[in-house]
C-alpha cells in the first residue's frame, strides 16, 4: 500500500490504535514513529478526561478515553501503582503530574504507553506545581514547582528530565504576588498565569530570567481560562450569559481580537433538545478548553462535551457522555498531536510500554 494512503487511513484511528499498529510490522512502525512526516497530516486528537461524580458517590477520579466512534469509554490507571494514594495535579499535552503525600513523591505518567516515573524529591515543599512538556518539539518535560512568594515575585524548583535534577530559580513579574491566581497554561516554552485584575504575566521556561506581563481586554470575570488556540494566546471569562474568547497574535503583546461570543442560554437550549433525561442548567454550562491549534472551544454540559467552532459559530461535534456521566463534575480535557515522543518521553521509566 503506498504510504500516503496509508496514512489517510491512520490519520482517522483513535490513537490507542496507531500505538498499538506499530506492533504490525516495521513499515507501519517507521511510518507512524516518523514524526516529521505523520503529524503534519495528523488532526488533533479529542484524547481523553478527567471527571469524577459527585463527592459522596465516588472519591477517586475517573479516566475515559475516545473510542473509534468518538464516543467515551472508560480505561484503567491501575498500571500506576500508586494511583489510589496520590492527587493528580497537572496535565500537559498527555502527560499526567501527580503527588502522592504518603510517599512526599511526584510521579510523571503517560497513559497512552502506561509508563510512570518517580521524580527525586525536591528540597523544598511545594505549594503549587505545573508539567511543561510540548511533544512536537521535544521529548523532554519540566516540572514547574512554587515554593515560596515575595513581594512582586516566586521562588521556584524547577525538575528538568533531562538532568534529572531539581535546581533553584527566582523569578520577578512585576506584580504583587497577592494578585497572582492559580490559573495557568503552558505552550511554546513560556508559562502563562492570570493576575488580577486584567493581566496575564509570561514567565520563559527556557532560562527563568525573563518575564512579561500583558493587559487583558477586560478586567477577570467568572470562569477567565488562558490556554493556546489557533497557535495563538486565548484568554475567555463568562459575562452574564455570554462567554466571551479573544485572541492575542503576539504572544508577547499586541492587540486582543474578539474572536467570538457564545450565547450560553442558547448551548443550553440545544443541550435540552437532545437530553431531557437531566437538564442542563445556565450555570452548568462549563468551559473545558480550548483546541490548541483550531480555533474551537469544548464546553461541558451535563452529560455531554461539546465542540464549538468559534469561526463558523456552530457546534462542531458533540460526546454523549452517558447517564452516569450526566451527574460527573469535569476535571481535565486533553487535546494533543500525535507525536512519536508521546511514546519515547518515558521510555526508560517504570511500567508496561503497551497500551490498555
Amino acid at each position: 500500500m503506498d504510504d500516503e494512503l496509508l496514512v489517510e487511513i491512520l490519520t482517522r484511528l483513535p490513537l490507542k490504535s496507531l500505538f498499538r499498529f506499530t506492533c504490525v510490522c516495521k513499515a507501519w512502525c517507521r511510518l507512524i514513529s516518523n514524526d516529521d512526516y505523520l503529524r503534519r497530516k495528523l488532526p488533533l486528537i479529542t484524547s481523553a478526561i478527567f471527571y469524577t461524580l459527585e463527592p459522596d458517590l465516588m472519591e477517586e477520579p475517573r479516566y475515559a478515553c475516545t473510542s473509534s466512534d468518538g464516543s467515551l469509554g472508560g480505561c484503567s490507571l491501575t498500571f500506576f501503582p500508586f494511583h489510589q494514594s496520590s492527587t493528580i495535579v497537572d496535565v500537559c499535552n498527555g502527560l499526567l503530574l501527580c503527588y502522592s503525600s504518603l510517599l512526599s513523591a511526584f510521579h510523571v505518567l503517560n497513559p497512552a504507553t502506561r509508563r510512570w516515573r518517580k521524580l527525586p524529591k525536591p528540597s523544598k515543599r511545594s505549594q503549587r506545581s505545573i508539567m511543561a512538556f510540548d511533544p512536537c518539539n521535544s521529548s523532554e518535560f519540566k516540572v514547574v514547582s512554587f515554593t515560596g512568594w515575595v513581594e512582586q515575585g516566586a521562588e521556584l524548583e524547577v525538575f528538568a528530565s533531562d538532568t534529572g535534577n531539581w535546581v533553584e530559580h527566582h523569578v520577578h513579574w512585576g506584580i504583587h504576588s497577592d494578585a497572582m491566581s492559580t490559573t495557568m497554561c503552558f505552550f511554546d516554552t513560556t508559562l502563562y498565569i492570570l493576575a488580577h485584575p486584567n493581566y496575564v504575566v509570561g514567565i520563559d521556561v527556557t532560562s527563568f530570567d525573563t518575564c512579561f506581563k500583558i493587559e487583558l481586554p477586560e478586567p477577570i470575570k467568572h470562569e477567565a481560562r488562558i490556554g493556546k488556540s489557533g497557535g495563538c494566546l486565548c484568554y475567555t471569562h463568562r459575562d452574564g450569559d455570554q462567554l466571551k474568547i479573544w485572541k492575542l497574535r503576539d504572544s508577547h503583546g499586541g492587540t486582543w481580537v474578539v474572536r467570538g461570543v457564545i450565547s450560553i442560554p442558547w448551548m443550553v437550549e440545544r443541550s435540552h433538545r437532545r437530553s431531557t433525561s437531566f437538564p442542563c442548567l445556565p450555570l452548568q454550562c462549563k468551559f473545558m478548553a480550548f483546541h490548541p491549534q483550531r480555533e474551537v472551544v469544548y464546553l461541558w454540559l451535563r452529560g455531554e462535551m461539546v465542540g464549538y467552532d468559534v469561526n463558523e459559530g456552530s457546534v462542531e461535534e458533540a460526546y454523549e457522555l452517558g447517564k452516569e456521566m450526566e451527574r460527573a463534575h469535569f476535571f481535565q480535557i486533553w487535546l494533543f498531536p500525535f507525536s512519536c515522543y508521546m511514546s519515547n518521553c518515558l521510555a526508560d521509566a517504570q511500567g508496561s510500554s503497551h497500551c490498555a
